[in-house]
């Protein structure tokens, strides 16, 4: 998108006039000087987006670990698992219910609140944060070379344009015959 927004500005970029203070110097600057400031301009702003974007994809990772630290507690094991469970069934024979409904509660809170350490997951989400940055580098990379590509072939067809012309007479001829 910001290639086509660019681009276009380019491209209409030779429709612009001049100041009045400047186009009423004796040697005003050449149309080449218009758009290399352009595409300084235009890199400089792509290159800007392109640190907000990558500054927002490490936020959103900075802040889903953090989501992850939060409230959780690490998962029972199976041995403290064996334990509270032993504990809620001799509370419960013993008739002490009360102490049987806690321990039991304490372990589901335990196990509900328990967030899962998938080793798997979290590289895959590192993965995945790395090829969206790189994504974003390449997308800023390619829009600043195009609109380079377009700045040079706007400065130079004015230039080219009279040997295209006769380079395509002389193709069109040599095709008819």
């Amino acid at each position: 998108m910001w290639f086509v927004v660019f681009g276009l500005g380019a491209a209409f970029l030779h429709r612009l006039r001049l100041p009045g203070a400047v186009s009423t110097l004796p040697y005003p600057p050449p149309a080449e000087a218009l758009y290399a400031l352009y595409f300084l301009l235009v890199a400089l702003l792509r290159l800007a987006i392109r640190d907000a974007r990558l500054a927002a994809v490490e936020r959103r990772a900075r802040r889903a670990g953090r989501r992850g630290r939060g409230f959780s507690v690490p998962a029972p094991g199976l041995l403290e698992m064996g334990v509270g469970v032993g504990k809620g069934i001799a509370e419960a024979v013993m008739g002490d219910f009360t102490g049987a409904a806690l321990a039991g509660g304490a372990l589901l809170l335990r196990v509900a609140t328990a967030r899962p350490d998938d080793p798997d997951l979290a590289a895959r989400r590192v993965a995945q944060r790395r090829r969206a940055m790189a994504r974003e580098q390449l997308r800023a990379a390619l829009c600043v070379v195009g609109v380079g590509a377009v700045c040079v072939g706007a400065v130079w067809l004015p230039l080219l344009q009279p040997r295209l012309a006769v380079l395509l007479q002389a193709c069109t001829r040599t095709w008819l015959r």
